[in-house]
């Protein structure tokens, strides 16, 4: 019997996701039925000091099987890895691929925020009442995540470190 130091897999996972050339590039597919399911382009970006992993594009052709939310796993990890800390940034846009759905709903549900509450209000409403968004009033917009925090502007914090600096002189 012919030895080849190779160890069998034990289980072969239900997808893999691969990182075909040294670019922005993720592809996903299944292992139970051979075939690519989705694509995500993907880089780390730095706004303001704040770092995040830009999500450029994320297509799935096969919808509700739960293969969006996995490559946001993975993005999450991916973004871990890259120095980022987890968070992840995109716009939320009409598809090519359901021009009639947008996807805001999808990345809500994932946890996505906005700084655009009137569109936000509008997508919780949908989800709240299971109504799919209408494409033609839902424009595109930023989303992040994990909600990402803001320096906050407090007046009275101001005042005082002014007012403190007039007595020093």
């Amino acid at each position: 019997m012919l030895k080849l130091g190779i160890k069998p897999i034990k289980e072969l996972p239900d997808i893999i996701i691969y990182h075909p050339k040294k670019t922005p590039l993720y592809k996903m597919a299944t292992t139970f039925m051979p075939r690519q399911v989705g694509w995500m382009t993907a880089y780390p970006i730095n706004e303001n000091g704040q770092k995040s992993l830009w999500i450029d594009q994320l297509v799935i052709m096969e919808k509700r099987r739960g293969f969006g939310s996995r490559f946001l796993d993975f993005a999450g990890k991916l973004s871990s890895q890259s120095g980022c800390g987890g968070a992840l940034k995109l716009e939320s846009g009409i598809t090519i691929f359901d021009p009639t759905r947008p996807p805001h709903e999808f990345y809500r549900k994932y946890g996505f925020t906005s700084d655009n509450k009137k569109v936000l209000r509008k997508i919780d409403r949908a989800i709240k009442y299971k109504k799919p968004l209408n494409y033609k009033k839902t424009p595109p917009i930023i989303m992040y995540y994990p909600e990402q925090k803001k320096k906050s502007y407090n007046m009275f914090e101001t005042l005082k470190q002014f007012i403190s600096k007039i007595h020093k002189k």
